[in-house]
Order: structure tokens, then C-alpha cells, then sequence
């Protein structure tokens, strides 16, 4: 009997110290992982990356067409930008600070900074006229005007859209992609050599040959959108939620055209290593206690005296 469960002991361990880790998604080629945040460290921001605390500054402006943009009615706030329930929330209230009608938040990963990079993501934006959600990446000497790229998303009802923006330093270029956007759904926005492409839940919605070769770092916000700002039909606070952030740099012998790109700046990350996924390394520890409490069992068994049994006793 004790044998017999020893032996299960170290089938079970061995089972367990085989077992892979748990992949977040297939790794893109040409890209190799930076980071990656699955926000389940609640209170906690992802390294590199800090709320902002200001009014708009032009980096995250919600400009819609023909609008002049909404973000100029926000004050961004750091209490608008939480970690909690494994997901990253943004939000936007309706709340008098700074002269501004509003109080949203902005994430910016400054720490983050890189020629060129792939940043995927799972979100869900607010349903509701007014509101805009974006990701972002911007130069990091804020030639703002020239360098800008960005994914915009609006979910009024009846009209749900998603503005992608892509400055390559000699112009931007504006795509209009038609929804739905609301509920979850994947993103991927990959910036390249080869040019500036938008990913929605897998399928490629934009392809720019246009890139910029700026320094940039990526970021997310959320604020009011266009020439209009949230009216009373649309109920506030509102919550831009990302479930996860993955960030790639470009690869050492990528297939992509070669060019003097420059390497992730990325500060106080490990990098491919998910926080909030550390219990992959408390699982191998204990395979590895209970291998070592099998082969213990073992030992003893073999090695301690045996009696007969009681039929063969003098």
C-alpha cells in the first residue's frame, strides 16, 4: 500500500513538473516578447508605466472627424486609473476639476519607449456618445504632429467606430473602420519596417506602408470624443477596461526589412515573464517537494527492516 502510493506521488509530481506553463497566445514571428500584464497584482500599474496627472496635452486627444478635439474638456486624473478584479480600468466621470468638465484617465509607459514593437491586447470600451477610447503611441520628444499613431474607438449606440491614426513624420493618415467595437474583443496594433498595421480579434483591419522611425512609447486613455462631449443620455462614470497588455520589440534577425532599430527601453520588467502568472513557478516548487516526499517514502520502505508476516512466525 505504501508503495503504491509513492508510486502515485511520483507519477502526479512528475506529471506536474512536465506540464508546460500556461501560453498567453502564440508568439508572433519577427517579434520577441518585452512584457507582459495580466493586471492581477490589484493596486498595481505595469512597470514603466504611470497615470497621468494634467490636461490634455495633444498626446491623447479623442479627435473625431471634423471635430476639434474632446479631450480639451478633460482633466486627467491618477485616481481615474485603477488595477483591480484583473483588469486595468480607465474611467470617466462626470466631475468638475481644473476648469475642466471632466475627469478621465491615461495610462502612459514611458518606460516603455522603443523604435518599432507590437502591442497586443484585450479590451472592452464604454458604450455611450461622447466617450472615446484609445491606444496610443507617441514620440517620446513629442513631435506630437508628425509622429503620431493611434486607435481611437467610439460606441455611441447605433454608430460604433474605430479611427486609426498613423503619422510617419511626413503626414497622418486617417482609416475609418466600422464596428461593432463594444463588448471584449482582441487588439493588436503592430508597428514595423515594413509599415503600421491594426489587428481586431485576429483579422488585419489596416495596413499603412507609411511608419515612423521615432522613438515611441505606447499608452492608453480614455476621454471625450470629437467637438461634443457625453450628454445627459449617457450614463457616467464610464470604464475603459484592458484585460491584458502584451509588448513585443522587434527581433534580432527579423525577416522584416532591415533598419538601425533601437531596443526596448523597458525599465523594471523581466522580460516574457506575465506578472500575475506566478503561479506557474509556486507549481513547479511543488512538484518538486512532492517528488521529494515520494522518493523519501520510497527510501524508507526499502531500507527499514521487513517482518514476516504473522503466518510464517515461530
Amino acid at each position: 500500500m505504501l508503495r503504491r502510493a509513492a508510486t502515485m506521488l511520483v507519477v502526479v509530481a512528475s506529471a506536474m513538473w512536465v506540464a508546460p506553463a500556461p501560453v498567453l497566445a502564440v508568439e508572433p514571428s519577427d517579434w520577441q516578447p518585452v512584457f507582459s500584464e495580466s493586471f492581477d497584482d490589484s493596486g498595481a500599474l505595469p512597470p514603466g508605466c504611470a497615470a497621468y496627472d494634467g490636461v490634455s496635452d495633444g498626446t491623447s486627444d479623442g479627435v473625431a472627424e471634423g471635430g476639434a478635439g474632446g479631450a480639451s474638456a478633460s482633466y486627467f486624473r491618477p485616481e481615474a486609473v485603477t488595477v483591480s478584479g484583473g483588469k486595468l480600468h480607465l474611467a470617466l466621470h462626470r466631475r468638475a476639476y481644473g476648469g475642466k468638465a471632466f475627469v478621465t484617465g491615461e495610462l502612459r509607459c514611458l518606460g516603455a519607449a522603443q523604435q518599432f514593437g507590437r502591442y497586443e491586447f484585450l479590451a472592452r470600451v464604454p458604450l455611450g456618445a461622447g466617450i472615446s477610447s484609445i491606444a496610443m503611441l507617441r514620440p517620446v520628444d513629442q513631435q506630437v504632429a508628425q509622429h503620431t499613431s493611434q486607435l481611437e474607438i467610439t460606441a455611441q449606440p447605433g454608430e460604433e467606430k474605430a479611427l486609426v491614426r498613423n503619422g510617419s513624420g511626413a503626414g497622418t493618415s486617417v482609416r475609418t473602420l466600422p464596428g461593432p467595437f463594444s463588448d471584449w474583443h482582441s487588439y493588436a496594433i503592430e508597428w514595423s519596417p515594413a509599415g503600421f498595421k491594426v489587428f481586431v480579434d485576429g483579422k488585419e483591419r489596416v495596413a499603412d506602408p507609411a511608419v515612423s522611425t521615432a522613438q515611441r512609447w505606447f499608452g492608453f486613455a480614455v476621454t471625450t470624443s470629437g467637438s461634443a462631449t457625453p450628454g445627459t443620455s449617457t450614463a457616467l462614470p464610464a470604464e475603459f477596461q484592458i484585460d491584458f497588455l502584451r509588448v513585443y520589440a522587434l527581433a534580432p534577425g527579423s525577416s522584416l526589412p532591415a533598419v538601425a532599430a533601437q531596443p526596448s527601453t523597458v525599465t523594471n520588467a523581466v522580460p516574457g515573464t506575465p506578472r500575475g502568472h506566478r503561479w506557474s513557478l509556486w507549481l513547479a516548487v511543488a512538484a518538486t517537494v512532492m517528488a521529494a516526499v515520494a522518493l523519501f517514502v520510497l527510501v524508507v520502505h526499502k531500507t527499514r527492516p521487513h517482518r514476516p508476516p504473522p503466518s510464517h512466525r515461530a
